[in-house]
């Protein structure tokens, strides 16, 4: 198992938390983390996006959760240390404690297979002991466990209202209770100061005027997610269950459990804080793509993926996207029109097979043109400093073993 480089000797350190329903463990934890000093504050990423586009993640640290797999070839040899995954909606992911939590989190990890952790690492690559291929996975030095009870051992927590949080602020302080709201998204409406966000994770739930912060736990559960970024997953009605606490006047509840619910009644319907205006509508524009720039030796077999800044309209893709060779035609080129491609709305994310092997040597252009908009019918625009002439953006790969750029035509 590969370590974490220059990890400092404080780091061999290890603290517990020994919560009542969680099982907590991790390095740093009521004090400077050192290697949050050396990567970063945490990120809060899915294993799909992991999966994905591994590289836009490279020595970062992130915090992800999923369910934990031991890996098929764990443990064969005598001695050698166990191997872990996480994995979510049919994506996965190589785990591996640094070596300050690594023989505790063994001894938990063989009650947890098959159960829902968290866990706070940097992303690098290393090799998959279960295919001994080089790949990303996640080094960490923190992680969350299941809850240790399940929900049905659980005393059912008290029924309260968001107005009843909002309107007798504090007296509910450090109380479990379950309220029940619509989701809004991580506050997409403008329903609380946006500076009173603690963690890139936490969203909203409202109900009528009344609005709360709910945090520790993700808006999904088994068969069902919700994204914080996208309205259109807004207005579900949700049921938290959750420890309360106020800080400056705002109420947020540390999520226990969340659970889809119905409306508690009819008329129920979240009223919008006036007259707090959106923001203002950016144009969709490219900021993310693989090949990245700066790499060589792009493979003949190259899928392309190129992620966007909105939300955009899947069938705006359909006849504008194109894969032609720069330059003038050359003997044996062949016209690229047996490219697919297909969108993945949760990543924002376009992927462009071309569906044939790409020519060795040769500079490869992949054209976006207009019409393609988002789903506010904003067309996309060119990287700012970059004129694609006609088009809406190029991309440009050099391909098998030149120099590779992606800059516009």
């Amino acid at each position: 198992m590969r370590l974490l480089g220059g990890a400092p000797a404080l780091l061999a350190l290890v603290l517990a938390f020994p919560g009542p329903a969680v099982a907590q463990y991790g390095v740093g934890q009521y004090g400077v983390n050192e290697y949050e000093m050396q990567y970063g504050e945490p990120i809060d990423v899915t294993i799909e996006s992991l999966a994905m586009m591994p590289e836009s993640y490279y020595e970062r640290a992130v915090r992800v959760s999923g369910k934990l797999d031991m890996l098929a070839n764990a443990g064969r040899s005598s001695g050698s240390p166990l191997a872990w995954a996480l994995g979510d909606f049919g994506s996965r992911v190589v785990i591996a404690p640094v070596r300050a939590v690594a023989a505790r989190f063994e001894d938990d990890a063989r009650r947890w297979v098959g159960r829902e952790i968290e866990i706070t690492g940097v992303v690098q690559q290393g090799t998959n002991p279960e295919t001994q291929q080089q790949g990303a996975m996640i080094y960490f030095w923190k992680y969350y466990g299941p809850q240790e009870r399940k929900p049905e051992d659980r005393p059912a927590a008290p029924q309260a209202t968001l107005e009843d949080l909002l309107t007798r602020l504090g007296q509910w302080d450090g109380e479990t209770v379950r309220v029940v709201g619509q989701f809004r998204g991580a506050n997409l409406y403008g329903d609380l100061p946006s500076a009173s966000r603690r963690r890139s994770s936490d969203w909203v739930l409202k109900n009528d005027v009344f609005a709360v912060w709910v945090t520790g736990q993700k808006p999904r559960g088994s068969g069902w997610r919700l994204d914080p970024q996208l309205r259109r997953d807004t207005g579900k009605w949700l049921a938290v269950e959750g420890r309360v606490r106020t800080v400056n006047g705002i109420v947020y509840v540390d999520a226990q459990k969340v659970t889809l619910a119905k409306a508690p009644s009819p008329t129920a319907k979240a009223k919008d804080v006036p007259p707090t205006p959106p923001p203002p509508l950016n144009p969709p524009v490219i900021v993310v793509y693989l090949p990245r720039e700066g790499a060589r030796n792009v493979p003949p077999d190259t899928v392309f993926q190129v992620q966007f800044s909105n939300d955009m309209e899947e069938t705006s893709f359909e006849g504008r996207v194109g894969l032609r060779y720069a330059g003038r035609p050359r003997p044996g080129d062949r016209v690229l029109d047996a490219i697919t491609i297909s969108y993945d709305i949760g990543r924002r994310a376009l992927k462009v097979d071309p569906g044939d092997l790409l020519r060795a040597g040769r500079m490869v252009e992949l054209i976006l043109l207009p019409g393609i908009v988002d789903l506010d019918d904003q067309p996309l625009e060119a990287r700012p400093g970059h004129d694609p002439g006609g088009a809406a953006d190029v991309l440009r790969f050099q391909i098998a073993g030149t120099f590779f750029t992606a800059t516009p035509r």
